[in-house]
């Protein structure tokens, strides 16, 4: 009769344990109903506290296992939950320890698609996990140097003499984070096992006013409930791993999974939610993942998760994983995430190659307060496809054409590529390609209006190459960023157009007082400090605040600090791309720059057949670079500047006092590689191709001004000029161009013959031939900016 009154309580608050987990009063304990060895299966209606220590074949949990609050040890092949499977509860944590070890090395086992050595939770199936809620990581209060037993924190966690820590590294080598054991605590001093190899840097410095911190972080790594891989998954990279399908839920808070994952498995990570849809009250929070063989948490076809506050340490392949690009509305926030190492075998997808702490691939999610302190590749790799792809294939979703629902005052440091990358979004196959980020109000429809994304309060330093790359179409806004230690600041990829890329209400810091822990093979700076491209050949790079590409890009309200040329190699605040054999805008500008320590421009010398440094243009709106208001930046190419120009030799540079317009010349097909450009003054250049594309040049010329252009060869029956940018701005060019008779068009329609060659001088898009010389004059506006294109044909 009791059994039955507490079988019907059961029934009547079964529903409330998802929405509010609790302990049950359990009819029977595992220690005196059911066998310690072998296969066990809890059935349907069974309440079972789990009460005493277990080694299993595998574990069934049709009913309900409730762990008692007491030190546990269990060990199985595998666990499967169709019911609940609860340890500690919001109220109640689990406060005891629970080791929880997943068995085996028969790695063809597939029980259910979930394969073997895992905990796994199939429709219907809940699991909980409630353990301690410790502080998961904090920042060092100042340096710790190289041999140091003592490390001082910001705050005084609830850490505890025997805790496992990490020390986030804080220079250019991401395997320079160390892992050591608690010996003493004091108040906001920690006592370590054994003295730092390296030194972990913590400072403050002040630019201005405004405050640049680059603090080691040093994250908890144990947890008082721990499940864990056994000792095989040490040797083979073959351990254990947690799987919620559709239909199940998953609360997981204070948990610690180690040596989980396994190496190169599609599906077979430390933490993951497969296919689940609607996640919506889940989570995993306050927990830890350490030495992993496959990702840290991956969240798949599944959204409205919430992952937070999380140390993950060590591991191979991308870190924190949003899988298919179909993933939205997840929270990911305070986590910690580092020692991130590539996958040379390019498993489980190809883009582990390449490995970021943090993959997002699809922008409607929120990424707020993460720290991603160092990967073998990428921090935030926001990679979005055209469409979701794997198991989620659907051409109803736009990822790359999605707005940006949050990306807010996120950390990443000590990569050994860069800190931010906006690009590389996966195709159907899994291979990442050039992926342009262009968001709409509506996704599906690419004539709505463009919604600019806004990265907000970013802060990247100490990554080998770029600090941020970003490649977009929508004008995506950088604001509040804080860029220092990197090779270059940040560089925006986009193709021209109206509106600018934007990075205002920023601070860039070519050189701070970290001067890292060089190598000993490494070549190094003139005071000692790492070089960011420390090898042979690459030691003199120049180091760059903020590069200009295709653009256009507008910086505004931005800070740049300690860019200092000096004999080994040079630096300048504000750049372009070189070399570059791509197109350039020049509607780039700045306005309301400011500077401490830097040489404020430093272009590098031009390379034969590199048209888009040797013709880049930088525009000083407010004369906050150069001095005087509304001038250009050039490089030293001779068709770019003239007398009225002022040389800069610091910048290798001219300000000169003009405007600059563009253009495209295409010859279908026709060779036209080495066209001369030709100022009516005999300045001239020779034009490079674009790379693998000799018949398509690109320049841009002082506004209005005669230039002549000299093909190598016979002039091709079609000529195309493309013109862009600079609305209402006249581009003059002249060709030789032997011909009986000729049309020249604009988008198919004729443009207009002029009277005389004076007669263009003003005016709009019009052409003038001079029959007795056979030269044809043109005269290229593009009223709006936008891009138009005029043929001339044969």
């Amino acid at each position: 009769m009791r059994f039955e009154k507490l079988l019907a309580l059961f029934v009547l608050f079964a529903a409330a344990v998802w929405s509010t987990p609790q302990s049950f009063a359990a009819p029977y304990l595992w220690s005196t109903a059911l066998p310690k060895t072998g296969s066990v299966t809890i059935p349907a209606g069974d309440v079972v506290t789990l009460d005493t220590n277990v080694s299993l074949t595998d574990l069934t949990v049709n009913g309900q296992l409730i762990c008692a609050n007491k030190n546990l040890t269990v060990r199985s092949g595998w666990i499967m939950v169709h019911g609940l499977l609860q340890c500690g509860t919001d109220a109640a944590p689990y406060t005891k320890r629970l080791g929880l070890t997943l068995t085996g090395s028969n790695t063809s086992q597939d029980i259910m698609g979930m394969g073997t050595k895992f905990l796994g939770a199939m429709s219907g199936g809940r699991i909980v996990l409630t353990g301690e809620n410790r502080l998961g990581w904090t920042r060092l209060a100042a340096t710790a140097n190289k041999g140091s037993l003592v490390i001082k924190l910001k705050v005084a966690p609830a850490w505890r003499v025997g805790d496992r820590i990490v020390v986030a590294s804080t220079d250019f080598h991401y395997e320079h984070a160390e892992e050591r054991t608690i010996a003493g605590i004091a108040g906001t001093a920690i006592t370590l096992d054994k003295p730092l190899q390296k030194q972990h840097w913590c400072a403050t410095e002040m630019f201005n006013g405004v405050a640049l911190e680059e603090c080691a972080e040093v994250g908890l790594l144990t947890r008082n409930i721990r499940i864990q891989g056994d000792a095989y998954s040490t040797t083979s990279g073959f351990g254990g791993h947690i799987m919620i399908m559709a239909g199940a839920k998953a609360k997981i808070s204070g948990v610690e999974l180690y040596h989980m994952g396994q190496k190169g498995r599609v599906a077979r990570y430390p933490m993951h939610w497969h296919m689940v849809g609607d996640g919506a009250g889940q989570y995993m929070t306050n927990s830890s993942v350490v030495h992993s063989y496959n990702r840290f948490i991956t969240i798949h076809g599944t959204h409205n998760t919430r992952v937070a506050g999380n140390v993950a340490f060590d591991t191979i392949g991308h870190g924190y994983y949003m899988e298919d690009g179909i993933e939205h509305g997840n929270v990911i926030e305070d986590n910690l995430g580092l020692s991130v190492d590539n996958a040379p075998s390019g498993l489980p997808t190809p883009s582990d190659k390449k490995a970021s702490v943090f993959w997002i691939s699809n922008p409607d999610n929120t990424v707020r307060r993460n720290v991603a302190a160092g990967s073998e590749h990428t921090g935030f790799w926001l990679g979005f496809p055209e469409h979701p792809v794997g198991l989620s294939t659907t051409n109803a979703v736009w990822p790359k054409r999605t707005p940006l629902r949050e990306f807010d005052s996120n950390v990443t440091h000590s990569n050994a590529i860069r800190g931010l990358y906006v690009d590389g979004g996966e195709n159907a196959n899994r291979e990442t390609i050039v992926t342009w980020f262009e968001p709409h109000a509506n996704p599906a429809n690419a004539d709505s209006p463009k919604v600019p994304p806004v990265f907000s309060n970013f802060v990247s330093y100490k990554n080998r190459y770029e600090g941020i790359w970003m490649r977009g179409r929508s004008f995506p806004v950088l604001q509040g960023a804080k860029l220092a230690d990197n090779w270059m600041g940040a560089y925006f990829a986009s193709l021209s157009g109206l509106q600018p890329g934007i990075i205002k209400d920023s601070l860039v810091v070519g050189e701070t007082a970290n001067k890292g822990n060089p190598d000993s093979w490494e070549n190094k700076g003139l005071d000692g400090r790492e070089l960011p491209h420390w090898w042979p050949g690459a030691a003199g790079d120049s180091i760059r605040g903020i590069e200009y590409y295709d653009g256009p890009m507008q910086i505004s309200r931005t800070l740049f600090a300690n860019f200092q040329s000096n004999s080994l190699r040079k630096s300048g605040a504000i750049t372009n791309l070189s070399p570059n054999p791509f197109w350039i805008s020049s509607n780039s500008s700045s306005s309301e720059i400011s500077f401490k320590n830097a040489n404020r421009v430093w272009l590098d010398p031009l390379t034969p057949g590199h048209e888009g440094d040797s013709f880049s243009v930088i525009r000083d709106i407010d004369g906050s670079i150069t001095g005087v208001p509304n001038r250009r930046i050039v490089p030293k190419n001779p068709t770019m500047y003239t007398p009225s120009c002022t040389r800069k030799a610091a910048w290798n540079a001219y300000i000169c006092p003009y405007n600059y317009v563009g253009a495209y010349v295409k010859s279908h097909g026709v060779n036209i590689a080495g066209t001369e450009l030709i100022r009516d003054d005999g300045a001239k250049r020779a034009l490079g191709a674009e790379d693998g594309n000799p018949d398509n040049l690109h320049f841009v010329a002082i506004e209005d001004r005669p230039h002549t252009l000299n093909l190598p060869g016979p002039v091709p029956d079609r000529l195309t000029f493309v013109r862009f940018e600079q609305a209402g701005k006249a581009l003059r060019l002249s060709l030789s161009y032997p011909a009986s008779s000729f049309t020249v068009k604009l988008w198919g329609s004729n443009v207009a013959n002029a009277a005389n060659l004076g007669d263009l001088s003003t005016g709009g898009t019009r052409y003038f031939y001079d029959a007795a010389a056979q030269k044809l004059h043109l005269r290229l506006v593009s009223d709006d900016g936008s891009w138009k294109e005029y043929e001339v044909k044969k």
